[in-house]
């Protein structure tokens, strides 16, 4: 691979790890991926109980430097403070039952992207699923982290 395309991988790489980061803590939050995608960049969207559906890609990483206005319950939880904060709170009985319903709702989803992998036909539907499927892999992996 010459050095051009190592580098457009490697931004490429860099920009879907900050989408699935973003979207495992909107998950966290409450938020659920849905099965549709945005218009604009195809990336899988997330939706917050009756509010609009949210694209993270677009409103957040792909925005430009302007201040990002995030929508409802999406204060980062990169902080330490508050990434302990967020885990003390999960950690109550009502919200280990939400955390359980998530994983579940994370491993269907997971399920559903797997069978339509397989039947997928284009380069660009097999992308979009591999990416909901690394997703929800981190997803599980961060709920898994406040179960302990």
């Amino acid at each position: 691979m010459d050095k051009i395309t190592q580098e457009k991988y490697n931004k490429s790489r860099e920009r879907s790890d900050r989408i699935s980061a973003l979207m495992g803590q909107y998950m966290l939050k409450g938020y659920r991926m849905l099965g549709s995608t945005c218009e604009v960049c195809g990336n899988v969207l997330l939706k917050y109980r009756d509010q609009e559906d949210y694209c993270v890609a677009c409103k957040e990483v792909d925005a430009p430097s302007a201040p990002v206005s995030r929508p409802v319950g999406s204060a980062s939880a990169s902080h330490p403070q508050q990434r302990s904060e967020l885990i003390s709170v999960v950690k109550s009985p009502t919200s280990q039952n939400a955390v359980h319903t998530a994983v579940h709702a994370v491993n269907e989803k997971m399920l559903w992207a797997s069978q339509a992998l397989s039947s997928a036909l284009s380069t660009g539907e097999c992308q979009q699923l591999c990416e909901l499927l690394k997703t929800c892999a981190e997803t599980l992996r961060a709920l898994r982290e406040i179960q302990q």
